[in-house]
């Protein structure tokens, strides 16, 4: 028990961790903080792009992304812009370390000490890796059907379809084999296997799946088992309806009972959102 519950906290830590940045869609971030808390001093833009074999044009997209998030800060010289990890940047590491961690690191001093430059950019690609096998791995899990594409499986991991492969493939063979790969003429599918299955049902997704109701009617009527999509999806629909019977009453009734159906139905909307934000897989 105190193991399970240890997993618990610690994919609820990911999930915070992953509302900051999203280790689907963003790698090269990751790789950059990881980078950063590892040599704990400032470096350049050129320093960085060498050292991770990425190009300055991503370092710098990358860069953008993190400083809107308040994990970096820049410094402007007159050779190179510098970069060091804010104090945010610094206790999201914290956060990350205390779940990679082993028990006889997390007893040494937290980021400063932990773990070497390409180690530590290793884990981050784990990391990402890991994550995107978990989407694979809940999409088939609180599906309808027993297998799925190669194309509906490379969209839930925010990935292209010949990335996504090689993602699945190497999860697909002895000794880490959580799904099964079956090649059709109509293309290639997969399915869980056993040991999938088995962290399914343990993952914090399906535990909500079969616990809530309306998560699972809502994963079950938008086809997909992510939250912020299931929002996105539904915002669109209610505004489809608001705007049809907004449209019906201005023909009925005039324009008292367009303000009326905006009025109720702004109400009726904030009151959705605050139920759906409430379920929390």
């Amino acid at each position: 028990m105190a193991a399970y519950n240890k997993i618990i906290s610690s994919l609820k830590i990911l999930r915070e961790l992953d509302s900051i940045l999203d280790f689907s869609r963003s790698s090269n971030q990751l790789l950059i903080v990881f980078y950063l808390s590892s040599i704990n001093e400032e470096t350049s833009i050129s320093e960085l792009a060498a050292k991770l074999r990425l190009s300055r044009k991503s370092i710098l997209d990358s860069i953008r992304k993190l400083e809107r998030k308040g994990l970096v800060e820049k410094i402007y010289r007159e050779d190179d812009i510098y970069l060091s990890l804010s104090e945010k940047g610094r206790e999201y590491m914290r956060k990350l370390m205390s779940i990679l961690s082993t028990r006889h690191e997390t007893s040494m001093p937290s980021t400063e000490v932990a773990l070497k430059v390409m180690t530590r950019i290793n884990i981050g690609h784990e990391l990402v890796t890991a994550y995107r096998i978990y989407r694979a791995l809940i999409a088939l899990g609180l599906s309808d059907r027993a297998h799925m594409s190669l194309r509906e499986l490379s969209k839930h991991m925010g990935l292209s379809m010949e990335r996504a492969k090689s993602y699945l493939d190497a999860f697909s063979a002895s000794p880490s084999r959580l799904f099964r790969r079956i090649t059709a003429p109509t293309g290639i599918y997969y399915r869980l296997d056993k040991e999938g299955k088995r962290i399914l049902y343990y993952s914090p997704h399906y535990i909500t799946y079969k616990r809530s109701k309306l998560y699972s009617f809502l994963a079950n009527m938008f086809k997909t088992p992510w939250m912020d999509e299931i929002i996105g999806k539904f915002s669109l629909l209610y505004v489809s309806v608001l705007v049809a019977g907004s449209i019906i009453g201005a023909l009925i009734g005039g324009m008292s009972m367009v303000l009326s159906i905006l009025f109720g139905g702004g109400i009726l909307y904030v009151l959705a959102m605050i139920l759906l934000l409430r379920i929390k897989p």
